[in-house]
């Protein structure tokens, strides 16, 4: 009984982070944005570049726990969603 309890403990611990993660709902979101965005299609691609390079350090920073990573993904999302305009 203690071993299921700690089970969902760990699985909570660890699956709540991400889900209220706003990096985590917003990534996908911010494709979408550029996608669908008035930009030619070179700045498209640069910031689809940029969105892949932040997306991976956000994910990365889940894994390990890295706050500072996060706040710098984080950073890469909000510059990349003020140039769509969203």
């Amino acid at each position: 009984m203690r071993t299921l309890i700690l089970a969902a403990v760990l699985i909570a611990f660890v699956a709540t982070p991400a889900s209220a993660c706003r990096g985590t709902a917003e990534y996908p979101e911010a494709a979408d944005d550029i996608a669908q965005s008035t930009l030619t299609p070179e700045r498209k691609k640069e910031l689809f570049d940029l969105l892949g390079i932040g997306n991976r350090l956000h994910q990365e920073a889940h894994r390990v726990f890295d706050t500072m990573q996060m706040g710098k993904s984080i950073q890469i999302l909000d510059g990349i969603k003020a140039q769509t305009g969203k």
